[in-house]
């Protein structure tokens, strides 16, 4: 059932659609007059969709921040980047296949866990992990009405996107990078095996190991720390998250570690784990404990 924040987010993604459609329309005639477009003209237009239709504010909106065309940001937590190309050139499926493998390189870049490729005519959200690229969802700009999966383009909808996917696309990371690895007690550890990563260049950013060395099976050893450094008042070993992890971080890494119980199939309300009881806890007072 959806929530009051999702229908309003909707009705507001509904009724500030027209005069997006007006704007980019007008701007689309400039062909008529002669004029060709450009990715200047598909820049402007996806601000305007940014901010009127999907809800960011400008200062949201971070432009050509270390090579990416834009970078969303809430509360000093990097989004998304958004890679755009010229009116119209994902017609050609390898230009497609570019911007999505550009803009996830970006997001390795700056450790953003969404990616959006935009044409002035499609807008497309994938999702990056260390061995793929899952597209997850696709909608056309030029429609009479918004779509409805025009939602999960929204600060809220990124938390509630579909567990399917469209399509993979094969894009490793390259295992050799020294960068992107970090020792932790001996052990050599990936990024993708900590929960938080403040910046990727910054290796002291890094927190919560909570997977193995292969960046995806869980690290039972360290899991019920990670949760206790979180949320514990004495925090592990006397030692607490506030002040190095981002209260607006927390959702983020509450899932990462909800979803590595689940894969220890420790994932219910009624779970006796203790640290499992209170990350229910945590996401479920913010509706989050489906975790899709």
């Amino acid at each position: 059932m959806a929530t009051k924040i999702e229908l309003s987010t909707r009705q507001q993604i509904s009724e500030a659609w027209a005069g997006f459609r007006a704007y980019r329309s007008a701007t689309e005639r400039h062909r008529q007059s002669g004029r060709s477009l450009n990715e200047s003209d598909v820049r402007s237009v996806l601000e305007r969709l940014l901010t009127d239709v999907l809800g960011y504010e400008p200062d949201q909106i971070d432009r050509e921040t270390d090579f990416a065309d834009f970078l969303l940001v809430y509360q000093g937590i990097k989004l998304a980047v958004i890679e755009t190309k010229d009116w119209g050139a994902f017609g050609n499926e390898a230009v497609l296949i570019s911007a999505l493998r550009q803009a996830a390189n970006y997001a390795d870049r700056h450790k953003a866990k969404y990616l959006f490729v935009f044409d002035a005519e499609s807008l497309l959200l994938a999702e990056r992990d260390s061995e793929k690229i899952h597209v997850k969802v696709v909608v056309r700009v030029d429609a009479q009405e918004a779509a409805e999966e025009t939602f999960y383009f929204t600060h809220y909808g990124l938390s509630k996107l579909p567990q399917n996917t469209k399509w993979d696309i094969e894009h490793g990371i390259e295992a050799t990078d020294p960068k992107l690895f970090k020792s932790h007690h001996g052990v050599k550890l990936p990024y993708t095996s900590f929960a938080y990563i403040g910046d990727l260049r910054d290796k002291k950013t890094w927190k919560l190991p909570y997977l193995l060395e292969d960046g995806k099976s869980v690290d039972t050893g360290r899991i019920d720390k990670a949760v206790s450094y979180l949320f514990s008042a004495g925090g592990y070993r006397g030692v607490q998250s506030k002040g190095t992890i981002p209260e607006a971080a927390l959702p983020d890494v509450s899932k990462k570690l909800a979803k590595a119980y689940r894969q220890l199939g420790h994932w219910s309300k009624d779970d006796t784990f203790k640290s499992v009881q209170v990350l229910w806890q945590y996401l479920d007072a913010r509706g989050e404990t489906d975790l899709n």
